[in-house]
């Protein structure tokens, strides 16, 4: 990492800091876009909506390179490309090479590993993306009903091993996701398992109907999780992570996501991934967070504006104090800047903490 690059993340950090404890109004520039280049997606997960309608007047090319240029002149740190699926999009991988040359360094995809053959692959590192995101809801069976594709997991652990392979050459961060929801809460120690198998970073996403592309009956159906099935799921993982705990959540996060359930807001710890990441949805509209609709869009207003802008600054510093519907999203980020978590990650170790109790 770069000296320049260092020092705005700290002065981020800071200013969390500063929010928190001083001045609740203080000004924390994004650092990190989330770039939804499709809300459209190739697969029909139960725990998702955006496959459910179809969303059109997507951003063209020109109007994401534009996105870009102005991310760069904003010099923002990292670019997260994501969607729906973000590879059905023909100039996605195009986007990306864009990114490159603009000198964004920092390059991230999630995707559902579908549309991750071998050459595509080799273009998508090409392009200069280090970092990957790739779903995994259950084993065999269970992830293809899930995702609604007979032959779905076979094909995501090929490409996932695949990808992984490329590790011998290149510096890549890879993370298994795991939706955890109704239906799969069972298969959590499974997909532990698999994820030390493959060797790639185990991240539990949290099911919710309260984020964009994910409001719909069915998927709040998915979030009532069975709080005897979680506690089971998280006593069989603990006992995993205590025998081999490489490539496994650290504790304060596994312990954040065992009570998710049971308490959604857990507003004890302040939202960083509101104030880190700017949204720009798949037509434009760019501001907000996970839960909360933004009201401007690239189309009409500049980036820069947007950040700048009193509406803004005013919405985000709620949001840090999550005033907000509450969604969970990267909990681990809120997680990581509390020097008290890594204390309870260390009094875990010696058996003075449990995972899902207070």
């Amino acid at each position: 990492m770069r000296v320049g690059e260092a020092v705005r993340l700290a002065r981020f950090f800071v200013g969390l800091t500063i929010k928190e404890r001083f001045v609740p109004n203080w000004h924390v520039r994004p650092l990190v876009a989330e770039l939804f280049l499709t809300e459209n997606c190739n697969l029909r997960c139960v725990s998702c909506a955006c496959w459910r309608s179809t969303t059109q007047g997507e951003l063209t090319t020109v109007e994401w390179e534009d996105v870009l240029r102005q991310l760069a002149d904003a010099r923002f740190h990292k670019v997260n490309f994501t969607g729906g699926e973000p590879l059905i999009r023909e100039d996605a991988i195009h986007l990306m090479e864009y990114a490159t040359r603009l000198r964004l360094r920092h390059l991230h995809l999630n995707t559902n590993g579908i549309s991750l053959v071998p050459p595509t692959i080799e273009r998508i590192l090409a392009a200069g993306v280090r970092s990957f995101n790739i779903s995994i809801d259950g084993p065999r069976e269970l992830h293809d009903r899930i995702r609604g594709r007979v032959g779905a997991f076979d094909q995501t652990v090929d490409h996932l091993r695949n990808l992984a392979d490329q590790r011998a050459r290149l510096p890549l961060r890879i993370r298994l996701n795991f939706t955890l929801m109704r239906d799969n809460v069972a298969a959590l120690p499974a997909v532990a398992e698999l994820a030390q198998e493959l060797k790639v970073r185990l991240y539990l996403n949290l099911a919710t109907d309260k984020t964009f592309l994910f409001r719909d009956e069915a998927v709040a159906h998915q979030t009532q999780v069975s709080g005897a099935e979680l506690g089971r799921a998280f006593a069989q993982l603990e006992r995993l992570a205590r025998r081999r705990g490489d490539y496994l959540p650290r504790y304060s996060d596994l312990h954040y996501a065992a009570l998710r359930f049971s308490e959604p807001m857990q507003r004890s710890v302040p939202c960083a991934e509101s104030q880190l990441k700017l949204m720009v949805h798949s037509r434009g509209e760019i501001g907000g967070c996970w839960g909360h609709d933004p009201t401007a869009n690239v189309r009409h207003t500049p980036i820069r504006d947007v950040i700048d802008s009193v509406e803004y600054r005013t919405e985000h510093a709620r949001l840090f104090r999550k005033d907000c519907v509450g969604c969970g999203s990267n909990y681990s980020l809120n997680l990581r800047w509390r020097p008290g978590t890594y204390l309870d990650d260390l009094l875990w170790q010696f058996g003075r903490r449990r995972m899902g109790t207070s």
